[in-house]
C-alpha cells in the first residue's frame, strides 16, 4: 500500500453523494419492501418483523449492489480511503508486536511506523480531522530523530504489508 495524492475536493464530493445515495436507498428499500411483505404476509397483528425483515432485505440488496459498483472509477478514491483505513487498523492490532520491535530498534518496525504515522496524517488531511495533526507532526518530528541517530533512511514507499508479519 502506498500513499497516494488524491484530489480531497473531488474525495469529499464522491463520499458525499455516495452517502446520500447510500442512505437514500436504504430507506425507499425499506418502505417498499416493508409495504410489499405487508401487502403479502401481512395481518392485524404487529407487522414489526415484516418491517426488520424489509430493512434486512434491502441492506442485502444494498450489499450486493456496492459490490458491483466498487470498481467504478468514480469509486476510486473511496476505495483508496477504505484501504489506506484497513491497513492503518491492521497495523494498530499489531501495535503490541509493533511496540515491542521499535524498542529493539527492528527496521521493518522502524518503517511501520513510519508508514503508520505518515499515513494517518495523510487520512487526517483527507478527512480534515486537524484535532491531533499538532501531535501527529511531534511523533513524525520524534520519528525523524531516531531514524537519523540510527543512521537509516526510511520512505513511505519502503512500507509493505508483508514486514508487519515479519515483526
Amino acid at each position: 500500500m502506498q500513499l497516494e495524492n488524491i484530489d480531497k475536493t473531488l474525495f469529499k464530493k464522491r463520499l458525499n453523494r455516495f452517502q446520500a445515495a447510500l442512505v437514500v436507498g436504504l430507506m425507499v428499500l425499506s418502505l417498499l419492501l416493508s409495504e410489499l411483505y405487508i401487502a403479502l404476509w401481512g395481518g392485524e397483528e404487529s407487522n414489526t418483523m415484516l418491517n426488520v425483515a424489509a430493512v434486512i432485505t434491502a441492506l442485502l440488496l444494498l450489499a450486493g449492489v456496492m459490490n458491483l459498483l466498487k470498481d467504478q472509477p468514480w469509486m476510486y478514491e473511496i476505495r483508496y480511503v477504505k484501504q489506506l483505513k484497513g491497513e492503518l487498523n491492521r497495523i494498530y492490532r499489531a501495535s503490541k508486536k509493533l511496540e515491542e520491535a521499535l524498542a529493539a530498534d527492528k527496521p521493518e518496525a522502524i518503517i511501520v511506523k513510519y508508514f503508520q504515522l505518515h499515513g494517518s496524517k495523510h487520512l487526517y488531511q483527507l478527512e480534515d480531522n486537524t484535532l491531533t495533526m499538532e501531535e501527529q507532526n511531534r511523533q513524525i518530528a520524534e520519528l525523524d530523530e531516531r531514524i537519523a541517530a540510527l543512521g537509516m533512511t526510511v520512505a513511505v514507499e519502503d512500507y509493505s504489508p508483508q514486514l508487519l508479519d515479519r515483526l
